[in-house]
């Protein structure tokens, strides 16, 4: 089993001189998988490290690629809630759809955590890409779209959001959580 090289762990601290080095140096490839099959990508998108994903990006590491639960670097920025990561990997058009074993996207997993800023921006991208309906309408391993997953978790602001920007799922719904 894979554990987290050097790569890894300056990825996930936010150590871009050090990412630099071991690539550049040749150490470790950029794509080489750690615990859990995570990659550096997955690390840095998770802990915001928007440089160092550029980098690791422009280097080949695949935007895609997931680790042992299906997660991509999507899935940890959208989980972890930063909005400027998840824009970054919106920019370079990553799968919206990628599933992970329980079969979450990264718009169930950002509305499930009540993630507001994230919600929009997956939105807006699935709006462009004139594809909101379908990711509104997709449904985890236990049925649940992401407006049931927002609602379940009582992130009132995240339902709100749904609803103005057209989730149908949402339209119907009173959203009077408290």
């Amino acid at each position: 089993m894979p554990t987290d090289t050097e790569l890894h762990k300056a990825a996930h601290n936010g150590d871009l001189g050090k990412v630099k080095q071991l690539v550049e140096d040749g150490e470790i490839a950029v794509n080489e998988p750690g615990a859990a099959e995570r990659r550096a990508l997955h690390r840095a998108a998770g802990g915001n490290h928007v440089e160092i994903m550029n980098y690791l990006m422009e280097k080949g590491a695949p935007v895609d690629q997931t680790d042992k639960s299906g997660r991509t670097a999507l899935h940890w920025a959208v989980i972890s809630g930063h909005k400027e990561a998840t824009d970054i990997l919106l920019a370079k058009d990553t799968d919206l759809f990628k599933t992970t074993s329980s079969g979450a996207t990264p718009f169930l997993a950002a509305c499930e955590g009540g993630r507001v800023d994230v919600v929009r921006s997956l939105m807006e991208k699935a709006t462009a890409l004139g594809v909101l309906e379908e990711m509104c309408n997709k449904q985890d391993a236990g049925g649940k779209t992401p407006f049931d997953m927002a609602a379940a978790g009582q992130h009132k602001a995240t339902c709100s959001l749904l609803k103005e920007l057209g989730d149908p799922n949402a339209q119907s719904a009173a959203c009077t959580i408290s």
